[in-house]
């Protein structure tokens, strides 16, 4: 979830003091840290549809519904969600040991 739907959450649950519930989010920024000089910069989005209430309510809502998702214990975690690009690799397959399977599925003759 970004930021912009975390603060439109809290607000709208009261979540930060001097906010009150349901207050308008005036603009949604990805802030970059470095390091340096300077040691970050703050670039705001800007969107080609909606406000940042908008946006952050349909953040909030897919967010939420993704929470729901991997609630239910049938539901799988997978460790390649696009397995058609088996090339590629995320920066977490090594955790997965996606490598290491892949390699054995490939020895064993499975096709891929």
């Amino acid at each position: 979830m970004g930021c912009g739907a975390a603060r439109r959450a809290c607000a709208h649950g009261r979540g930060f003091a001097g906010i009150p519930a349901g207050a308008s989010i005036e603009e949604i920024l990805y802030v970059t840290l470095r390091g340096g000089e300077p040691a970050g910069e703050a670039c705001q989005i800007d969107f080609q549809e909606g406000t940042p209430d908008s946006q952050a309510d349909r953040a909030l809502a897919r967010f939420t519904m993704l929470v729901a998702r991997f609630a239910d214990e049938q539901e799988p975690f997978r460790s390649l969600v696009h397995p058609m690009w088996r090339a590629r690799y995320g920066d977490y397959d090594h955790l997965a040991r996606v490598k290491e399977w892949r390699a054995a599925e490939d020895d064993a003759g499975d096709v891929a």
